[in-house]
């Protein structure tokens, strides 16, 4: 569906539109507030189905970026936003759009001191509001804290005049696994949001309250932060007693423990950082376990970088090569584990250092030369792998024979294919 032809009648509005909406601007069909990657991949999909979409950021080189389909490594994801760009179906700017449906996926900003802020999200959820007409759907896809969009939303939207269930319609939806959950504050506003979801994604869908599909898409992540910490705390049990702590966790799992993670820098996925803080926050005199968590994961990168400073002594002056930078399926480098290990290392000034990643074309540390897999690995006294890139896997055992390696992912205990 192309952008539909505005006419007079087409701009009639029941509600005034804000002074900084134009006055025959066109109506979308989806308006996704935020440019991440899941929002991105849910921007391709309403253009396969045949809806009009528009994009909207804060950013304007997240809006260039996405304008001109720079939009990752995906060339299937590349074809469908270039197509929906030449079509004139899809495109990115500043402000939220006129549409029948909003969708808001900004990210919170994490502090060094390791405060979630809340505050893009609440702009994004503003922006939205003034945007918003009766009829509309407006969905939280992003991390919130219980009651988000039971209360701020629907209660910015009752501010105007608009009553969720009855003029607008308000969800929570978390995409994970394979699986899409979606909770309503009213069960017509549930039946909206799955409506739509059916469209963008091909997924089963599970429906709840918001509140509990909220509370539970932090209760998942912060268990896998646990599970995640206790695997660190295996790992370094293990090499006290001399043993090999994969070998150890292939037992345990043998022996029912499936769920047990492997050791690791930190969160596979850095955006996961953001629900185990709100989890703790919603009340902190009884979420000791996770506040320690917490703690402990913010100290694994410190520890890798000083194996591999005691592995260091052991040269004069050492090349060092960190294999991969990136967290999560896409790559980021923002709060990445990785990369606060590869920055430390590079901090402590040890040697030469280099790094390998093939989402990066050039090196994000200061001193630090990218290099290919092999280049690295021929040069390299020092080895550390702190990401389960395939190419890792993949490369020869007898590419690792030669200098000191530290796996922290356990990569290459897999066989080479």
């Amino acid at each position: 569906m192309s952008v539909p032809k505005i006419t007079p009648e087409s701009t009639a509005r029941s509600h005034p539109s804000p002074p900084h909406l134009a006055a025959v601007q066109a109506v979308y069909d989806l308006c996704i507030v935020g440019l991440e990657p899941h929002s991105i991949r849910l921007a391709a999909r309403g253009v396969s189905a045949s809806m009009s979409v528009a994009c909207s950021d804060t950013r304007p080189e997240s809006i260039e970026r996405f304008n001109r389909a720079d939009v990752g490594d995906d060339a299937r994801l590349v074809d469908t936003i270039e197509d929906g760009l030449a079509e004139q179906t899809v495109r990115a700017f500043v402000g939220a759009a006129r549409a029948s449906a909003f969708v808001v996926s900004v990210l919170p900003v994490l502090h060094p001191d390791g405060y979630v802020d809340s505050t893009p999200i609440e702009d994004a959820i503003d922006a939205v509001v003034d945007a918003a007409e009766p009829g509309n759907l407006i969905v939280l896809d992003t991390p919130t804290a219980p009651g988000t969009t039971r209360g701020l939303l629907a209660e910015k939207l009752e501010a105007v005049g608009l009553h969720p269930g009855e003029d607008v319609f308000v969800a929570t939806v978390w995409v994970t696994n394979g699986r899409c959950f979606v909770g309503g504050v009213t069960p017509r506003c549930t039946e909206r949001a799955t409506e739509l979801y059916g469209t963008l994604l091909d997924l089963p869908v599970q429906t709840a309250t918001a509140d509990e599909c909220e509370l539970a898409r932090l209760a998942r992540r912060t268990h896998d932060e646990i599970n995640a910490v206790f695997a660190n705390e295996l790992a370094a049990v293990s090499k006290h007693l001399g043993l090999d702590v994969w070998s150890v966790l292939s037992l345990a799992r043998s022996a029912g423990s499936t769920t047990l993670a492997s050791p690791s820098p930190g969160p596979a996925d850095a955006n996961a950082r953001f629900e185990p803080r709100l989890f703790a926050a919603v009340c902190e005199h009884d979420t000791a376990l996770t506040r320690a968590t917490i703690s402990q994961g913010e100290l694994q990168p410190a520890r890798i970088a000083a194996e591999v400073r005691s592995a260091a002594r052991r040269f004069v002056s050492p090349t060092i090569a960190c294999l991969g930078l990136g967290s999560g399926p896409e790559g980021s480098l923002a709060h990445s584990p990785a990369m606060r290990v590869a920055s430390l290392i590079g901090r402590a000034e040890l040697g030469q250092q280099l790094v390998v990643d093939p989402r990066l074309s050039v090196s994000p540390i200061s001193g630090a030369r990218l290099v290919s897999l092999t280049e690295a690995l021929k040069q390299a006294d020092i080895v550390v792998v702190l990401s389960d890139e395939a190419s890792f896997a993949a490369a020869p055992r007898e590419l690792y024979s030669r200098p000191s390696v530290i796996d922290t992912l356990g990569v290459l205990t897999q066989a080479p294919s």
